[in-house]
């Protein structure tokens, strides 16, 4: 059996450079400096204010930093110099590539000033979004993006407490936390209900999915149905507890069909589902929007790509990430935000399927 052996110099008297992948514990800046024999101070300096620094010592330092794996402490470096440079952002899930255009708006302009993403997700549930603030704000972040307005007692004291900027984003609230960017799903609701009954629809479905979690999807349905009773017009639900897919909206059609043969239109939680409903609608040779119509939400890609494209509410998604973005860096800046609520509207897109 072969015998490793290790020294602390090299035969030409220089310090050995220790392998990274033989300890389980984090390479310090106390290594790093030992390696490159230099101060810790000079090795901080070579990697925060490199016009410090030599060029020939920073580059010998720069090469030890490599070889060895090292990554800055960031958050004893925040608590420092009072930033650590990340934003913490919470969305829902990402089972659906509908926040994908909220984190490009973000993307557009945060990294070019130096700060970095932290992601996460809540699934829908109040009780993991709370333990997940409190795990984030243990890293310092420099602000929190949060989707909703629908928080835990707990979770609204620690971001009130925290003293970042907070953004609520993808609903509006007359009482935000701090900031808050979004549109009203009530209205959304109501509008897509008239917009369906002035085309002369009158047994009229709403189709979601996690009915008890998804509490923007809950504010869409409450005032759908209510302005589609006002209008004294016939109203159904079907709903799926699983998360979003085009074969959820499969299913929930399949349900639709079964227990409401009338229904000549239907609004689906968000374009994955009204998909499926339209593929399992072509499967049954039921026409669209002749025999049914279909709309669904968020304008995904997919809306406007089926065959019949899809009727669906727009929401401007990218828009909003960047419009958050700047309103996080004018914050940290300490420069002065004009409005710190802003409704950013939706706007229903007419296609074939209605």
């Amino acid at each position: 059996m072969a015998t490793i052996r290790t020294k602390s110099k090299s035969s030409s008297g220089q310090a050995q450079i220790p392998n990274p992948s033989l300890s389980v514990k984090r390479i310090t800046i106390v290594e790093v400096a030992k390696a490159a024999r230099v101060g810790t101070m000079t090795v901080s300096r070579a990697l925060n204010r490199p016009e410090m620094v030599s060029a020939d010592l920073r580059k010998r330092i720069l090469k030890t930093v490599e070889d060895l794996g090292y990554i800055p402490n960031r958050v004893a470096g925040g608590l420092a110099s009072g930033t650590a440079k990340a934003i913490s952002v919470i969305v829902p899930t990402l089972n659906h590539p509908v926040y994908v255009p909220f984190l490009e708006g973000l993307y557009s302009l945060l990294p070019q000033e130096g700060y970095q993403i932290l992601l996460g997700t809540n699934e829908y549930q109040l009780d993991a979004e709370e333990n997940l603030i409190a795990t984030l704000l243990g890293w310092q972040p420099d602000a929190i993006v949060i989707a909703g307005v629908d928080h835990s007692l707990r979770t609204r004291n620690m971001l009130a407490q925290a003293r970042v900027p907070v953004i609520e984003i993808m609903d509006l609230t007359e009482v935000p936390i701090d900031m808050n960017i979004g549109f009203s799903h009530e209205q959304v609701g109501i509008a897509t209900a008239n917009f369906l009954a002035d085309r002369g629809y009158r047994h009229i479905a709403y189709a979601g999915m996690l009915s008890q979690l998804d509490l923007r999807g809950a504010k869409r349905m409450k005032s759908f149905v209510t302005t589609l009773k006002r209008r004294k017009l016939g109203h159904y639900i079907v709903s799926n507890d699983k998360p979003s897919s085009i074969g959820v909206g499969k299913t929930l059609m399949v349900d639709l069909l079964e227990k409401h043969p009338q229904v000549d239109a239907v609004f689906f939680a968000n374009d994955d589902l009204a998909a499926g409903a339209l593929f399992e609608c072509q499967r049954r040779k039921i026409r669209v929007p002749k025999d049914i119509a279909i709309v669904g939400f968020n304008d995904s890609e997919i809306a406007s790509q089926v065959n019949p494209a899809l009727t669906t509410v727009s929401t401007p998604r990218f828009e909003m990430g960047r419009l958050a973005a700047d309103m996080l860096l004018r914050r940290l800046r300490g420069t002065r935000v004009d409005s710190a609520r802003i409704d950013i509207g939706f706007r229903i897109v007419e296609r074939e399927s209605t």
